[in-house]
Parts: structure tokens; C-alpha cells; sequence
């Protein structure tokens, strides 16, 4: 395993943040000193063809602009284990999000709901922003949600928004990656859970969208902005007359621009919109 490291100045987080979060979810950490405000940069690759690529890319788009000294090193260590450092249980709304290797010393209240998780590799543990505002959005309308109605999440990643929404009581759930690592690791993350028979887990790219998933009730999707202003027919023709959608994985300062593409796009109807805002992150409801 070869490490790349760098020091940042605590002004960068945000920037950097943002652009690893649309580019490589992983293999790349940032662990920020709060005290002195400074931060570490870290990659975790496999060969040095991986790591030259990364490197170059991210010194072409934000080394113009921001300081980056990188180091590199050859470390042993189980680094698929690395992600473990970073998440943390989260709760909401008498729910909470728990680490399976926190659930002996993490028990959930009586009378609340919770979930437990491993991500493994796949982008999804309720600790980023944009996770977080899409999971508020579905634990905010659950109250409204009645028997036979069906969730989509686009872009699952572990799984997360998709177990939450089956054990909020949506009656149909599927949940579709491009990823087969992120369909096998939701499906672990649904076994550990509970005995599920309403749930789906498949591999399906939204870019090229080889068939129609079919019509839905409520529709999540959190990945990046671009991806979503490329596609707004396809994820708009799974709405139903009333179907509630979600979009997230969106930048503030693209935020317009994603509600513009979308509103514009929809034909039958004038869509409202919401907005809910964490730090740098936008999520989206359209109904």
C-alpha cells in the first residue's frame, strides 16, 4: 500500500473536501486538527500507476490555488479497516445510525429506532453532509407515509437511505448502484439488520440506463451534481403523479443550477421544491 500525504492550512477544508467528495469518495481522508485548525490530506493506493494518476489530477485542479506538498511512503496496514476511524454513530429524531462494532457499548433507547452499518468501502455512513440531509428529509416525512407506497435510492453506496426508508415503512424499497462491491455491502448491511423481503439491491448504471426501473413514490438520489444535470429526464421519469424526490450530493454554490435543470425539464407540472443546507451541502425536494 503506498500513502500520500500532504498538510493543509484549515482555510482549504471545505474546498478540498468538496472536490474529493465529487471526484474520489475515497481512497482519500482529510483529519483536521480543531485546535490548531490544521489538517492532514491522505491517500491509500494500491500501485503506483493508481497513485501517479490521483496525484496528478488533484495537483492539476487545486495545486494552481492551494499549497500541496505531498510525501510519499510504503505502509503496511489493513487500510480497507481505515474508515472505521471516521465513523461515528448519529442519531436524529429518536433514530440512530450506529458502527456494528459499536453495538455492544452503543444500545439504541427504548422506544427509538436503530440502525446498524458497515460501509466497508462503499460511500455511505451518515457522516457526510449530504447523507445526513437526505436521511433528515426521509425521517422529517415519515409521518406521511402510508402502506404500499415505494422508495428508490439512486446511487446507494452501503445502503444506508434505503434501510432507513424500509424501517420508516415504505412497503417497496430498491435500492441501485453502479458499483457490485456497494450492491453486495447494502445487502450485508440489510442481513444484519433485520429479515427483509421488500428490499432490492441491484447494479444499474444511471448514465447509461439500460432499461426502466419503473415508477416510484418517493425518489432519492445522492451523487454529484453533474451526474444529476446530465440525467434529469431519466430520474424525473420514475415520478409518479405525486411522487416526492430527492436530490443531494449538491454543492450550495450548485444548488441553482440543479433546480433550474430540473424544474425546466419536468413537463406535466410546476415542481415546488425545498431546500435543507449543511455546511457546503445542498439537498433538494421536488414534489
Amino acid at each position: 500500500m503506498i500513502k500520500l500525504c500532504t498538510n493543509i492550512d484549515g482555510s482549504y477544508i471545505d474546498i478540498i473536501d468538496g472536490f474529493i467528495f465529487e471526484h474520489y469518495p475515497s481512497p482519500w481522508v482529510i483529519t483536521q486538527n480543531h485546535i490548531s485548525d490544521s489538517a492532514l490530506l491522505c491517500g491509500y493506493f494500491e500501485n503506483d500507476n493508481e497513485k501517479q494518476s490521483h496525484l496528478e489530477h488533484i495537483k492539476q485542479q487545486l495545486g494552481r490555488n492551494i499549497p500541496l506538498n505531498f510525501t510519499s511512503e510504503i505502509i503496511e496496514q489493513d487500510w480497507k479497516s481505515a474508515y472505521k476511524l471516521h465513523f461515528k454513530p448519529w442519531s436524529y429524531k429518536k433514530f440512530h445510525l450506529v458502527p456494528t462494532w459499536l453495538k455492544e457499548t452503543y444500545p439504541v433507547p427504548n422506544g427509538e429506532k436503530g440502525l446498524y452499518l458497515d460501509p466497508g468501502m462503499a460511500f455511505g455512513t451518515g457522516n457526510h453532509e449530504s447523507t445526513r440531509l437526505c436521511l433528515e428529509f426521509i425521517l422529517d416525512d415519515h409521518s406521511s407515509l402510508v402502506k404500499n407506497k415505494s422508495f428508490i435510492d439512486l446511487g446507494c453506496g452501503s445502503g444506508i437511505l434505503s434501510l432507513v426508508a424500509y424501517q420508516m415503512g415504505f412497503q417497496q424499497v430498491v435500492g441501485v448502484d453502479n458499483d457490485e462491491d456497494a450492491v453486495r455491502i447494502s445487502k450485508e448491511n440489510a442481513s444484519l439488520n433485520f429479515h427483509y423481503n421488500n428490499i432490492e439491491f441491484i447494479t444499474y448504471d444511471l448514465v447509461k440506463a439500460e432499461s426502466p426501473l419503473g415508477f416510484f413514490d418517493y425518489i432519492l438520489a445522492n451523487i454529484q451534481a453533474d451526474i444529476l444535470c446530465e440525467q434529469p429526464q431519466t430520474i424525473l421519469n420514475m415520478m409518479k403523479t405525486r411522487s416526492v424526490l430527492i436530490l443531494s450530493g449538491i454543492l450550495n454554490t450548485e444548488s441553482d443550477s440543479v433546480i433550474q435543470t430540473f424544474t425546466e425539464t419536468y413537463k406535466y407540472k410546476k415542481l415546488e421544491f425545498c431546500k435543507k443546507v449543511m455546511g457546503e451541502w445542498t439537498a433538494i425536494k421536488f414534489w
